[in-house]
């Protein structure tokens, strides 16, 4: 849905990276040339609906200003990081401080997940 408004859309997988990007009007698809952490640290929305406890996206891929939305089960992100880094009234110079501006949603509702799902089958 990204990609038909104009935006680069990587799409990671456990063996492949695909690439979706606006082409005339249509949306062209193509392997990826980067790795898990480029297409993270290049991106400005991260989605991520991996079904493991044991999986979190690193933090420090994170860009500043980035939108990140967990729309799996389990939670894919470091939440007290995240929730830490963006709090303003943080402000020591702490190293850990370096992400700001993140906008973080922890969950979305079974209706989104449902809707999620079905563009996923139509693709």
């Amino acid at each position: 849905m990204l990609s038909n408004e104009g935006a680069t859309v990587y799409s990671v997988d456990v063996d492949s990276i695909l690439q979706f990007h606006p082409n005339h009007g249509k949306v062209q698809r193509m392997p990826a040339a980067c790795t898990v952490e480029e297409c993270v640290r290049k991106s400005s929305v991260i989605v991520s609906g991996v079904p493991s406890a044991e999986f979190t996206v690193p933090t420090e891929w994170i860009a500043s200003g980035a939108t990140c939305v967990n729309v799996a089960a389990e939670t894919n992100f470091e939440e007290d990081t995240l929730l830490c880094n963006n709090d303003d009234a943080n402000d020591d110079g702490d190293e850990n401080d370096a992400i700001r501006g993140i906008t973080y949603v922890p969950h979305v509702g079974r209706v989104t997940v449902a809707a999620l799902e079905y563009n996923l089958m139509c693709l």
